[in-house]
């Protein structure tokens, strides 16, 4: 009874224990406790470690964007610049917004049309500080600041910050940029330096300026939103909320299909796995104790090695059969140990992976070397009694016989003398000798007293 419950129990789920992918020989034991509360585990710092690792991409990525877009802000106003200062300065009208800029040399900045109207010269340093002005006074609150470690106009110093990455563009660095907080609010600030250009020598050359040097800079500050991450944790924590109810759900399963598979595999029936290439891939304890240990993990060994028998490398073989399409089925073998002969009872069933294919057999021995030399003995006995019996021949029911002669008649009507009838019926032969009675009564004359 209790192979065919250990055999006729679905193994198919043994490939989640990795029958299939060729594991040493070992004997099964106990899974490990805590198996869910270690998956759940692993579960959350797997999705910890996605969340920071995005959230480091999303910082990597917001720094970018906001790095591109100051940049494209500081290449457009140098643009600008230049082709300020490769017209020499553009003339405008002068206005209570734009006086005529008391930092360039009088001569030549100011003309009047010939209409009357009054122009002034803009060169490329006012005309950016107009800019910075309509910029900063405009929705999206962008601040240029033009800044020089040497400047012309005093409200052109550079700010402890400016001037720590003027001096790093001096030192070779191409440009700068971080976040920064001013109050709740988040900002990115840009700085690049500006080179003096040919045009820009009619007026920087008087401060020892030449053609290529870093002569100032232009910074850039941009308002960047406040990010809240309520959605993306929100989403993370439903994710791993569903991802431990699974993972709670289909480890409560498996554990109680391991416990389920453990307390048959580990049952007092003998049972082994092997592959389709005859290698004993598992076994329990009761089948080490029946046939002996398996080899250490870095060996293996074939089922007809370790327990050789009649049916092996012959179409009898039940993991050849199995593989040959046979399912399920029970014979009776005998098995060499030590040279010892044993009787079997053997279950067979495949073994099926995930893809129900078929990857090897399990088989479970219930002994029966007792009852068959129990059987064997009792045969023999049989035997032996149908032998003594064919030499025992019986007389049985009414015989007729003679009231005179003493002859018995046969079942041909014939009447014989009594010796012939027992001889021919029975095993049973005769000696004649004379009685004292018939000696007395045939030969009266003879003496048969003893002589002293």
């Amino acid at each position: 009874m209790t192979v065919y419950f250990v055999i006729n129990y679905p193994f198919t789920y043994l490939n989640a224990i990795n029958i299939a992918t060729k594991e040493y020989p070992q004997t099964m034991k106990g899974s490990k406790k805590n198996l869910i509360l270690i998956a759940m585990t692993v579960w959350v710092c797997l999705l910890g470690v996605f969340l920071f690792w995005l959230e480091i991409n999303n910082r990597r990525e917001e720094k970018l964007l906001a790095y591109n877009t100051a940049k494209a802000f500081f290449l457009q106003i140098l643009l600008s610049r230049q082709w300020n200062a490769s017209h020499g300065g553009v003339y405008v009208p002068i206005t209570s917004k734009t006086p005529p800029n008391e930092y360039l040399p009088s001569q030549g900045r100011d003309l009047t049309a010939d209409n009357g109207l009054k122009l002034t010269k803009i060169n490329p340093a006012y005309m950016t500080r107009q800019i910075a002005e309509m910029a900063q006074k405009n929705a999206n609150g962008i601040h240029f600041h033009l800044t020089s470690l040497k400047p012309i106009r005093p409200d052109n110093k550079a700010t402890e910050w400016e001037e720590r990455w003027l001096k790093s563009f001096e030192l070779g660095v191409k440009d700068q940029g971080e976040f920064f907080k001013d109050g709740p609010n988040t900002w990115f600030r840009y700085m690049a330096p500006l080179l003096t250009g040919p045009e820009c020598l009619k007026c920087h050359a008087q401060q020892g300026y030449k053609a290529g040097d870093i002569r100032g800079g232009l910074s850039i500050s941009t308002p960047y939103p406040t990010h809240t991450y309520f959605h993306l944790f929100a989403s993370f924590g439903a994710v791993a909320i569903i991802g431990l109810i699974l993972i709670f759900i289909g480890g409560t399963f498996y554990m109680r299909n391991q416990r389920l598979f453990e307390a048959i595999f580990n049952s007092p029936v003998p049972t082994s796995v092997s592959d389709k290439n005859y290698t004993i891939l598992m076994a329990n304890e009761a089948y080490l104790v029946k046939f002996g240990p398996l080899p250490a993990h870095q060996k293996t060994i074939k089922c007809y090695e370790h327990r050789p028998g009649p049916s092996c490398h012959t179409e009898n073989c039940p993991l050849t059969r199995i593989i040959g399409g046979a399912g399920e089925y029970t014979f009776e073998t005998s098995k060499e140990n030590h040279g010892v002969s044993r009787h079997f009872i053997v279950q067979v069933k495949p073994l099926f992976d995930h893809r129900n294919m078929v990857i090897g057999c399990i088989e479970g021995y219930d002994e029966i070397t007792e009852r068959k030399q129990l059987e064997d003995e009792k045969a023999q006995l049989i035997n032996e009694l149908k032998n003594s019996l064919e030499q025992v021949k019986l007389l049985s029911g009414f015989i007729p016989i003679c009231a005179s002669c003493k002859r018995i008649r046969d079942d041909q009507g014939f009447w014989t003398q009594v010796e012939a009838y027992i001889s021919k019926h029975s095993e049973a032969q005769f000696s004649h000798g004379i009685c004292p009675d018939c000696v007395k009564k045939l030969y009266p004359n003879l003496d048969l007293r003893p002589k002293n």
